[in-house]
């Protein structure tokens, strides 16, 4: 076989190329070898994005998800937080409540005449009904009875043994006003919890 002439295979037939020169020889011979580059090089860039797109979709797949548990964590957190925080906030006024009981039942034990004081102010938001009476406790019975009957003759001051010391009770033929100091404490209790 002489330099001018090569058998060239391809797609299974048998080609006899006839050439003066090697550039010649070498672009005939090139050029389904750069042809197959080329679809290589094509299909190789087609993988390539595919590839990529697809690993961004799973990628923003894998981030959304993530995503969604870190709010699920953050709404569950601020839930928590919420409940924790009006738990707290309702033990803080039961305590202050209760501690505010305690103050007003040592004040009581310490200046007892306080309860004939509240109990004449609230005797003269009534003092213009009918047949008045005021139920204290045995302790404060004749301490009150005494001031009352200074101040208000027609009022009847009774002895309540269901009431504590610093308690009272109004009752007219109008109206019921409750100075017992739980019932006060309660009340409070209620307008502070409905806030």
């Amino acid at each position: 076989m002489n330099m001018s002439s090569r058998i060239i295979r391809g797609d299974g037939r048998v080609q006899k190329l006839k050439g003066t020169s090697i550039p010649g020889e070498a672009k005939v011979l090139s050029g389904p070898h750069e042809h197959v580059m080329d679809v290589e090089k094509q299909a190789f860039e087609q993988g390539y994005a595919e590839g990529e797109r697809i690993g961004k979709e799973m990628g923003e797949k894998m981030i959304e998800t993530i995503v969604k548990r870190y709010d699920n964590a953050i709404s569950r957190l601020a839930e928590t937080h919420t409940a924790l925080a009006e738990s707290m906030e309702e033990e803080i006024v039961r305590l202050a409540l209760e501690i505010s009981r305690k103050i007003v039942q040592r004040e009581l034990a310490m200046d007892p005449d306080i309860v004939s004081a509240v109990a004449a102010v609230a005797l003269k938001r009534v003092s213009n009904h009918q047949s008045i009476t005021l139920r204290v406790s045995r302790q404060d019975f004749g301490r009150i009875r005494t001031a009352i009957a200074t101040t208000n003759p027609a009022v009847q001051v009774k002895e309540d043994a269901s009431l504590e010391r610093g308690d009272f009770v109004i009752d007219t033929g109008q109206t019921h006003l409750d100075g017992r100091i739980a019932s006060q404490i309660e009340a409070i209790g209620h307008l502070l919890f409905d806030d």
